[in-house]
């Protein structure tokens, strides 16, 4: 009996342990259940907040555009979804209102813990000559790892977005543990190399079909383009036969009331009447010029108020300005007036539309001071309103920015290149620390000191007419781009006799009144830019960049040279049909 009682007891005690044991088990559950809820980040991986401090860039002048952009490079090139949030600019400079001083690594680490960062990346941007170097540092607060230095060197503007995207690879990967794409080569390249293959003939990329978007239908960019946003899909580019002259300038217009739009091409003393047509660009009129014309620009417009737009073409002889009007007028272009004594250019004035504008030459300075509307009455153009504009400006440097403020505002390409937006009292609000523009297209006139009346040296008697400055909406409706060219050449080309280029693109540009700021532009393009333009050049209803390049190394006047046009298919939003 007392055998059985013992082992009553024996049993009872270890039944007592499991129950025990099972309820510690319980309450430890019920205690890790409660801290989930409390803490939950303590066992979710923490999305890191990294700061990118402004950096310190040295250089011969000031390139403020240059920083921002490789500041936000890397914002978009270090962010991970879920992993890694960059703060905004706005954030950081708010943590840095009371901090003056060089940044160092205790600054940094301050102004990191300041903003609630958990890593800080802070450095600079050397340029000496055409090199460019970038010297950045990160560091992770919150692992509290030594300071990580990355650097690298771009030999000129091109390289550098390679140089940034190189760069922000090593960062993903040696600082935030971020294996790169199954594939990927370790120098991740988003631009091509300067003088790339010859793009192909077809307008569409196989298999390529637009994307649509919540109603509306993008059309994809040209592969050619090189886009800020990124995110679309890529087709062709088209190139024409080579044209047997040296292109000057061209305009787009729906020259005979047909709803087709024909391509006005000018040389150095012809007219070309062209039009694409399934698939080809064919030449349907030439007209040929006296063998002393000398064209410097073409503008398309229905100035006349005639149904059909004119051709305009400014005439800079050394006899003096003999521009000349042509129009089609019974199946035939012909010239309604000639030897009218004004440099001509169609501009767009805001909430009045498009006006002719006109120049004349003073004596021997190829402009004369003074802009004035034209208009045409009883056989003859005569200015009707004489514009304020800055004395520095000629009919082809400038053109009215379509702003929302309440005074107009003017984007101006000065003669040594500088790209400046100006108030209505020719005061500079902004300067561009890069050149832009670039041109062959040359005038002569005499240039007199004012002081001692004497005349200038050859060189500053030359007076270079700039490729058109475009102001148009191209991408996104509603939303204004300026299109300008970059032309590439030898820094000399300022102080020397002739100019000469080897390469350039095409850029688009947004003023959102403090900066300007890029969109997207082209693959590098070889040879001289000569001009460009934006329309429906292909007749099928959407818009085109169209570019004139001319395949010489020299003067674009001499007897062998030849011309090439390049057409962009650009992304264009329209409402989708359903």
């Amino acid at each position: 009996m007392l055998f059985f009682v013992i082992m009553k007891t024996i049993t009872l005690k270890k039944n007592l342990k499991n129950v025990y044991a099972n309820l510690g088990l319980f309450l430890l559950g019920v205690l890790l259940v409660l801290l989930s809820l409390v803490c939950p980040s303590s066992w979710a991986e923490e999305t890191k907040r990294l700061a990118i401090l402004p950096l310190s860039i040295h250089a011969p002048e000031r390139m403020d555009y240059l920083r921002e952009g490789i500041e936000d490079m890397l914002s978009s090139r270090l962010t991970w979804e879920e992993k890694v949030l960059v703060l905004n600019r706005s954030q950081v400079q708010k943590g840095l209102e009371k901090i003056s001083g060089p940044i160092d690594e205790t600054l940094a680490v301050q102004t990191g813990k300041k903003l609630g960062a958990q890593a800080v990346l802070w450095g600079s941007i050397n340029i000496i000559g055409s090199n460019i170097s970038l010297d950045l540092s990160v560091l992770d607060i919150a692992q509290k790892q030594p300071v990580k230095k990355f650097f690298g060197q771009a030999k000129g503007m091109d390289e550098v977005i390679l140089r940034v995207n190189e760069i922000s690879a090593q960062i993903n990967e040696k600082v935030f543990g971020r294996p790169r794409p199954t594939g990927a080569s370790p120098a991740p390249v988003d631009i091509p190399q300067p003088k790339g293959p010859e793009p192909p003939q077809a307008t569409t990329a196989p298999g390529k079909t637009p994307l649509s978007l919540k109603g509306f239908i993008i059309n994809p960019l040209s592969p050619q383009i090189i886009m800020n946003a990124g995110g679309f899909g890529l087709t062709g580019v088209w190139r024409s036969a080579v044209l047997p002259f040296a292109l000057v300038d061209l305009a787009f217009g729906d020259l005979e009331g047909d709803g087709k739009i024909e391509t006005v091409l000018i040389s150095k003393n012809s007219i070309y009447i062209c039009r694409f047509i399934q698939d080809q660009f064919q030449i349907i009129k030439e007209i040929p010029g006296d063998r002393w014309d000398n064209y410097v620009a073409v503008d398309v417009g229905d100035i006349h108020q005639t149904g059909r737009p004119q051709i305009f073409v400014t005439n800079y002889r050394s006899d003096g300005l003999k521009s000349k009007i042509l129009s089609w007028d019974r199946d035939e272009y012909r010239t309604i007036a000639q030897n009218i004594p004004y440099h001509l250019r169609i501009h767009r004035l805001p909430g009045r539309g498009i006006v002719l504008l006109g120049q004349q030459k003073m004596i021997d300075n190829a402009f004369g001071p003074g802009i004035s509307i034209l208009s045409w009455k009883d056989g003859q153009y005569i200015p009707v309103e004489k514009l304020k504009l800055p004395d520095e400006f000629t009919v082809f440097n400038f053109t009215f920015l379509d702003s929302k403020k309440s005074s107009p505002e003017y984007l101006f390409l000065s003669s040594d290149n500088r790209l400046l937006v100006l108030n209505d009292k020719g005061k500079a609000e902004y300067s561009s620390g890069d050149s832009f523009g670039g041109s062959l297209n040359l005038v002569i006139g005499k240039e007199v000191d004012t002081y001692s009346g004497t005349i200038m040296d050859d060189v500053k008697s030359r007076i270079y007419i700039p490729a058109r400055l475009l102001v148009t909406s191209v991408f996104s409706p509603g939303t204004k781009e300026i299109i300008i060219n970059k032309n590439k050449g030898s820094y000399a080309n300022i102080l020397s006799r002739y100019r000469s280029y080897s390469s350039g693109e095409i850029l688009s540009l947004s003023w959102d009144g403090a900066s300007l700021k890029e969109n997207w532009r082209t693959q590098t393009i070889s040879d001289y830019i000569a001009n460009y333009g934006v329309a429906d050049f292909k007749n099928n209803g959407q818009q085109q960049l169209v570019v004139g390049v001319v395949q010489s190394s020299g003067l674009p006047l001499i007897s062998n040279a030849r011309s090439v046009l390049y057409c962009y298919d650009l992304g264009v939003v329209k409402p989708g049909q359903k």
